[in-house]
């Protein structure tokens, strides 16, 4: 493998995957590095409790399709690329013997929220309809590198005032929901969604943030045949491609001539050189503070990567069940169809619920009462359990460093809490008995972090998605636009602009300054959000102009 290449990527996670092949098909000699013996990243799917059951570990809602610009720059579907999509999307089951359920069907969302509060109905037709009216708008701002520089914040704070007919940049998300909406229940749901994304909802600026979150609250999605399966393809196509594709490659250090970045070493210490960039899509602290020596560094830039805030809102600890039988709710007695929902929220009834959440983590604590987002992957995708038998997947919101015992405590939480866990599900799906559950596999955030080492602190947006760290301030206002400072060193990972998750944003803005860099040829099809994108640009442009 020692030689040289034209662009080495450090990572073969989606991001680095499509990175990837976007530079080959552009021509490029391309080597992607992985360290651990399976690619993919997030995108793990694994026989965790049972032979036969098929368990997603980290990705498992995918809520960006047909945005996703892989979709059809590789076109995906053509490559066995399949989703399912449940019409009945998010919902929560009440303690009550109610439930609350959002459809793909925009009308049928409004009815359901009709039999809460009509005047929330009202809200959400407004709400969504202001979103569909700025989707491009949205989806250019997250898809292109960040708008920045001076009066940026009057600018987007103006530009989200006249789409949403609300001052919102200093606005929390939790602010906003409430400003629109007045069941607590339907301010639950809506909040359980931006907090399962990963926002600290108390958090101020989140507003502006949040709407765009809202406005694929119903566009859940799940991959046939285990997230795995999209990350195989990912690679597979880099390959098709002419690119290469190493495992079990560590990188110990980036190579540096005259300042410059010129390869990397491994850890067993072996050279690949690069002869145009290295990539790194891996969090700014290995790149930066382990790959490279610090001493090589700006000081100043070196204390800005130091200060990057990693597990805040995204740590999760998992369970994953083998079971012998789907839950059945008794709020299907009010609605038969949150039975079918796919991604469920149990517990979080009031925002009020979120908040407790939210501060005993922030003092170490594990919830004392288990809240938990719930699916049922089998029940759309049969294959991921042998006939008539079921996965269950359990996510609740739990602090890194538990109870100040340090991380590795959660050896001795992780199997009594995931029994609690449970237990929280059985109490709104009774059926859910013990001779149900067939088998059972905690999966702590201190796994998450010894077994993807990027998502540092169990994160999985690998830098945390605060308002600190979000648009043109991700990880750090340096290196939000894919450049480091060191030249021909880049960024391309979750910790850039916009976030974590499985949205190839990085990749694919990352790929957009590096063909203006070398000289690159674009090699994807003109996307809806480009002409909103330029528009955006320009009115930046002119308000700089007239100030």
């Amino acid at each position: 493998m020692a030689g040289e290449r034209d662009v080495v990527i450090i990572g073969g996670g989606h991001n680095g995957l499509a990175l990837g092949r976007y530079l080959a098909a552009a021509g490029l000699d391309v080597l992607v590095l992985e360290r651990r013996g399976e690619f993919g990243g997030g995108l793990s799917t694994e026989e965790s409790t049972l032979p036969g059951f098929y368990h997603n570990l980290h990705s498992n809602f995918h809520g960006i399709l047909p945005f996703f610009p892989p979709w059809t720059d590789f076109d995906l579907p053509a490559r066995g690329v399949t989703y399912f999509h449940p019409e009945a999307n998010i919902g929560m089951p009440l303690a009550d013997g109610r439930a609350l359920v959002l459809y793909t069907d925009e009308l049928r969302s409004y009815e359901e929220i009709a039999r809460f509060s009509r005047a929330d109905a009202e809200a959400w037709l407004v709400m969504r309809g202001q979103m569909a009216a700025h989707l491009e708008e949205i989806l250019a701002i997250a898809y292109s590198p960040p708008l920045a520089g001076e009066g940026i914040e009057e600018f987007l704070a103006g530009e989200i005032r006249d789409w949403f007919g609300q001052d919102l940049w200093d606005m929390t998300a939790l602010e906003f929901v409430r400003s629109r909406f007045e069941n607590p229940h339907v301010q639950a749901l809506l909040l359980f969604h931006l907090a399962v994304g990963g926002w600290d909802i108390r958090l101020p600026h989140t507003a502006g943030l949040a709407v765009a979150f809202l406005g694929l609250i119903t566009n859940w999605q799940l991959c046939r045949g285990g997230s795995h399966y999209l990350g195989h393809v990912l690679g597979a196509l880099l390959m098709e491609a002419g690119g290469d594709l190493r495992e079990h490659c560590h990188v110990s250090h980036i190579l540096l001539e005259n300042g410059r970045a010129a390869g990397v070493v491994l850890a067993d210490g072996t050279t690949v050189r690069a002869r145009r960039a290295v990539v790194s899509t891996v969090d700014p602290t290995q790149t930066f503070l382990s790959m490279l020596d610090p001493e090589d560094l700006p000081g100043d830039f070196v204390e800005s990567v130091r200060g990057i805030r990693y597990g805040h809102g995204d740590v999760i600890f998992g369970v994953h069940l083998a079971l012998a039988e789907a839950p059945r709710y008794p709020a299907a007695a009010f609605n038969p169809d949150i039975d079918r929902t796919f991604n469920v929220n149990i517990g979080y009834e009031t925002p009020e619920d979120i908040l407790e959440h939210y501060e005993e983590i922030d003092r170490g604590a594990v919830p004392a009462t288990p809240r938990l987002e719930v699916a049922v992957n089998t029940l759309f995708d049969p294959s991921l359990a042998p006939p008539g038998k079921h996965t269950g997947l359990i996510w609740q919101f739990a602090p890194y460093d538990p109870e100040g015992r340090g991380p590795a405590a959660w050896r001795e939480l992780a199997g009594e809490y995931a029994q609690r866990c449970i237990e929280a599900w059985r109490a709104y799906a009774p059926n859910l008995t013990p001779d149900k559950v067939l088998g059972v596999y905690a999966y702590s955030p201190h796994d998450v972090a010894t077994k993807l080492v990027n998502m540092r602190r169990g994160g999985f947006h690998c830098a945390a998605l605060t308002d600190k760290q979000a648009m043109w301030m991700r990880p750090t206002t340096s290196l939000a636009g894919y450049r480091t400072p060191v030249p021909g060193l880049y960024l391309g990972g979750a910790s850039a602009h916009p976030h974590g998750g499985i949205v190839a944003g990085p990749s694919y803005n990352c790929f957009q300054v590096l063909s203006e860099d070398l000289g690159l040829k674009p090699a994807w099809r003109p996307k809806l959000w480009d002409a909103a994108g330029r528009a955006l640009r320009e009115r930046l442009a002119r308000a700089r102009a007239k100030a």
